[in-house]
């Protein structure tokens, strides 16, 4: 992820310093220590999306980028209420010339793409994305598509522009609360916000990553950061005399963090860091002079808006493109068009309007841009025949409200009959097989069922990002809850395990921990095949003891890759390029691709732990895996069933019945 930034206005000279004599030298009015920031955030953006290995952290480029807006805009604006010449007009007439034509020069001409390189469920989305890019909500839209059965954040075109959005609200409010606080409660006020501000990012980031991460209320600290500094310079209280060594270890603090660290729990302990390390770079006084080894950074950070704006649509449209990750290469290649396209844009889109006056042709050709790209999105969208839903909305199961969100308790929609036999009990790999029990289970099935959160007593995962420990701890608590709903459930007398366990077993997906429980207290450690084996055997035998049968479900076969969207694609004719050129796998990848996890099974069947129905025989059982069932795709993604598949396996392996034989 990345920000975008707020360029100096040339009209507004010096906004950064209060002494003229405090200013680096600039060259066309900018100082030349505030574009090497700009380059070197964009440069770690770059980095970042374009999967370069060792720069984990080329994400906190935002950061930087956040406290340079906030300091620059807060010095324009409390400069020019001082001098007696602020007027809101002026001032978001200022923010519109700057930020307007580039933004939306990227969006036409991404507009204008999309049709061509996304299927219809990624263009639906994507218009979405463009609405609110037009009015600065897409933050809030991109929050409500990022719920775990949306499409990934790397195939949105317009994942970028959260940033602006941010920015553009906080640009809103800033001068609103400027000029109505009084002038000496300006700077106090100021950092009671920014601390509010962290104070709930700090809140919301256990209870949810994704709006602490997409909104203002929870990111405004970093901009408040580049404000409190701001405020500072206005009343003298830094001295540029005591700044040479903070400068140092801030300029180390930006090189060396990015490299140290990763995103998870972002914004978190390292984007402090950085926002600080900026805010002490960004003291006036540092005299740096134009030069030819500076050069290049000082373009780039000239240009950095435009590189931003452009470069994410390109590696996105890559990512739609590509089946599995987009090799590194074919990103450092794409390089040369970010480059092409950024530099005509600041040509012709954004530095032509920087001093341009609004008239009212103008105003209406602002008007009239979004109408005309939004009209003809959603007519192209219109005009597009919608493939049956069931193919690739979430697969939540028996009912759309089946994943639960706190304890378990038994609800009607989410049982298959008035009086199931049958208990799924599990994370969203429980949810999928719903439809398929739902079908062909005797007497009915009932659904319990958690995403990520499988069916091990005292045991859950840990990732730092959504599934963070405060949520493990409530996957415990979920699972508690199922077994206390079992002992009070006589009719139920099959319970139905099952699992992705890629969230459990050590060597299957990086960056996952355990959180177990022990006695009163809980203890997060690495992950081991014993120590699943144990919650396993536990889960089992506390349902036996209830006097009920147990069967595990294993996860369908799978080789990494989004066979459902390959098939898409190629069925819409869009461009695609699939692992061997095909979009189905061999049995032998899907072997190697899963092999913890059939280590994990082979061990528990070896052992007698719990009988394990397998999808193994039916689906590659030729050698190569079958991704269709009666000409419908099987997978709504690299491992989920589709609805339509899930039903479709239920009636060919008659599921249910078969499951309930097995079981012990």
């Amino acid at each position: 992820m990345a920000s975008t930034y707020t360029q100096l206005d040339p009209s507004v000279p010096d906004v950064q310093a209060p002494r003229p004599d405090r200013s680096p030298a600039r060259p066309h009015g900018l100082r030349i220590d505030i574009q090497l920031l700009r380059a070197l955030a964009i440069i770690l953006v770059l980095l970042h999306h374009a999967h370069v290995p060792f720069v984990p952290g080329g994400f906190l480029g935002v950061d930087i980028f956040f406290v340079v807006s906030g300091y620059l805009m807060t010095g324009i604006i409390v400069r020019e209420l001082e001098e007696g010449r602020f007027t809101f007009k002026g001032f978001y007439a200022r923010r519109a010339r700057r930020l307007l034509p580039a933004a939306y020069a990227t969006l036409g001409v991404t507009a204008a793409l999309a049709p061509f390189l996304l299927d219809y469920w990624e263009y639906r989305d994507f218009v979405a994305q463009l609405a609110g890019s037009f009015a600065f909500v897409v933050n809030a839209v991109l929050w409500q598509q990022s719920d775990y059965f949306n499409s990934g954040a790397h195939l949105k075109p317009l994942l970028h522009m959260w940033s602006l959005s941010l920015e553009e609200q906080y640009y809103f409010l800033l001068p609103i609360l400027l000029f109505f606080w009084p002038k000496r409660m300006r700077l106090p006020l100021t950092i009671a916000l920014t601390v509010v501000s962290a104070a709930a990012c700090v809140w919301l980031l256990q209870r949810s990553p994704s709006a602490n991460f997409y909104f203002l209320p929870t990111r405004l600290w970093e901009l408040g950061i580049g404000s409190i500094l701001a405020l500072l310079i206005r009343r003298d209280w830094i001295k540029p005399a005591a700044m040479p060594v903070p400068r140092l270890l801030a300029a180390a603090l930006l090189i060396l963090v990015p490299l140290l660290f990763d995103e998870r729990g972002h914004p978190g302990l390292p984007a402090l860091a950085v926002c600080l390390a900026t805010a002490l770079l960004l003291v006036p006084g540092l005299d740096l002079r134009p030069s030819r080894p500076l050069a290049p950074l000082v373009a780039i950070g000239d240009r950095s808006y435009s590189l931003y704006l452009v470069h994410w649509p390109i590696l996105a449209f890559a990512n739609n493109t590509f089946i599995q990750a987009v090799p590194l290469w074919v990103n450092l290649a794409l390089l040369a068009p970010m480059l092409i396209w950024m530099e005509l844009q600041y040509r012709f889109a954004e530095q032509p309007f920087r001093s341009m006056r609004f008239d009212a042709g103008r105003i209406a050709l602002l008007v009239l841009i979004p109408i005309v790209v939004l009209g003809g999105s959603f007519a192209y969208l219109r005009s597009l025949g919608r493939p049956d839903p069931e193919l690739h909305i979430g697969n939540t199961g028996i009912g759309a409200s089946c994943n639960s969100k706190g304890d378990y308790a038994p609800r009607r929609e989410c049982q298959s009959s008035p009086n199931p036999t049958s208990l799924i009990w599990g994370d969203s790999f429980a949810m999928h097989i719903g439809p398929a029990l739902a079908e062909s289970s005797p007497g009915g099935v009932e659904q319990a069922t958690r995403t990520s959160c499988g069916p091990f007593l005292g045991l859950a995962p840990v990732n730092g990002e959504q599934q963070t420990e405060d949520w493990a701890r409530r996957c415990i608590a979920f699972n508690d809850s199922v077994l206390r709903s079992l002992a009070r459930s006589p009719g139920i007398d099959t319970v139905i395990l099952s699992s992705a366990l890629g969230q459990y077993v050590p060597g299957q997906e990086p960056g996952w921990r355990a959180l177990e429980r022990r006695g009163e207290s809980f203890v997060e450690q690495a992950q081991s095949m014993e120590q699943l084996h144990a919650a396993l055997i536990r889960t089992v035998a506390a349902v036996r003891h209830l006097g009920k049968k147990v069967v595990l479900v294993a996860p369908p076969p799978s080789a990494g890759f989004d066979m459902a969207r390959c098939q898409t694609r190629e069925s819409e004719g869009k461009p695609v390029i699939a692992p061997n050129g095909r979009c189905d796998f061999s049995r032998e990848d899907y072997l190697a691709f899963r092999a913890p996890i059939s280590r994990f099974l082979t061990e528990a069947g070896q052992r007698g732990i719990v009988p394990i129905f397998s999808f193994d025989a039916a689906l590659c059982g030729s050698g190569t895996c079958r991704i269709s069932a009666g000409g419908k795709p099987i997978y709504r993604d690299p491992a989920h069933l589709s609805i339509v598949g899930s039903r479709a396996l239920g009636r060919e392996l008659r599921m249910g019945e078969a499951a309930r034989a097995m079981a012990r």
